[in-house]
């Protein structure tokens, strides 16, 4: 999240770089907040010879009063409503309805009445988000995918055609296409979110892929991962929770998920009571202030109300707690869906609600 004052510390410039900062977004924008950003609209065109229903669609900068706030976790996107209450075209009429659409990468400004201090150590809390793309590659088949803070997302599954049988073919012209086309998928993540460049995967392929990427400059940091084997998009979505990538990025937000999840396994395998599971008990512990760490897979929002999701996370943290909103889609997000989507790590056990 790229966060910036502006207009002597009244408002804030914000710029979400990945679906997780929309998430920390959507629980910073309430209702009653002012909204700008660049939009698209449709505007009445009026003069002596143009028909009274004919308008064009323009680009144009409103403010918004914020009346409501949905987040699409599938689409990646939030959606923010209210009325324009200022623009930078006269044709835009004050006081009507407009939905702002805010995607990764859309620049935002942002006044409330207040900055509680946990919503600025959230929002802060997310500049520390490193991004790294993931090459899971043998020589037949290479994984891409971009894991950034807790999020997961698999660009897709480049063959290269060595078919290992025993009759001729090409296979020097077969890597090098097989190579150009991995790197064509890398030029297609944006390099502000590009970062750290990982390889893993069996024999020597990876030496090679790497040698190539740093010859053409697509990240200043190419690591190459040793003692993992598995390729393709199996290999991406594994990769993170192996034991030679976790040594690699102990100190991320996604490593320290690791150890709240493997602190929580081992409670409630001993019969610690300093573990809440469920929506309702995640809730009566945020509360009484009790909750220490709380995880969330995205898939609850299936299945729970999204403002019941919002408030639980928000008053986590406004009592001291932390927050976290996992990829379904990873192995930790998946532990935790299987725990019913809301897991909290207790600083102390507290009585079971009636």
């Amino acid at each position: 999240m790229l966060l910036n004052w502006i207009d002597g510390k009244k408002g804030l410039r914000l710029t979400p770089e990945n679906t997780y900062d929309l998430w920390t977004l959507r629980r910073t924008i309430q209702p009653g907040d002012l909204v700008q950003s660049w939009t698209s609209r449709e505007v009445k065109i009026e003069g002596e010879f143009q028909r009274p229903d004919r308008g064009r669609r323009v680009r144009v900068r409103v403010k918004i009063e914020v009346e409501s706030v949905r987040y699409d976790y599938d689409l990646g996107r939030i959606r923010v409503r209210g009325r324009i209450v200022d623009s930078d075209n006269e044709l835009v009429p004050h006081g009507s309805f407009h939905s702002l659409d805010v995607l990764p990468l859309t620049d935002i400004l942002l006044w409330r009445r207040d900055y509680p201090a946990w919503m600025i150590k959230r929002l802060q809390g997310r500049r520390l988000s490193r991004s790294q793309v993931l090459i899971a590659i043998d020589s037949r088949e290479a994984g891409v995918g971009l894991l950034s803070g807790l999020t997961l997302k698999v660009y897709g599954t480049v063959e290269s055609g060595l078919s290992g049988k025993q009759y001729a073919q090409d296979n020097e012209k077969l890597l090098r296409t097989y190579f150009g086309n991995i790197m064509g998928l890398l030029k297609s993540i944006p390099p502000p979110t590009r970062g750290q460049i990982v390889i893993g995967g069996p024999g020597n392929t990876k030496n090679r892929l790497a040698n190539l990427i740093s010859e053409a400059g697509l990240s200043k940091e190419v690591v190459l991962l040793d003692g993992y084997d598995v390729a393709g998009d199996d290999g991406v979505r594994l990769m993170p929770s192996s034991t030679s990538f976790r040594e690699l990025v102990a100190s991320t937000e996604y490593a320290q998920v690791q150890d709240l999840i493997e602190t929580m396994t081992s409670y409630l395998a001993r019969g610690d009571e300093r573990v809440a599971l469920g929506v309702e008990r995640c809730a009566f512990a945020a509360k009484k202030g009790a909750v220490r760490s709380l995880l969330l897979s995205d898939a609850i929002f299936k299945r729970v109300d999204e403002e019941t999701i919002v408030g639980l996370a928000n008053e986590t943290e406004a009592k001291g707690g932390e927050a976290y909103l996992l990829d379904s889609s990873t192995i930790l997000g998946a532990q935790v869906d299987g725990l019913g989507g809301a897991v909290a790590l207790l600083r102390y056990t507290i009585p079971t609600p009636v």
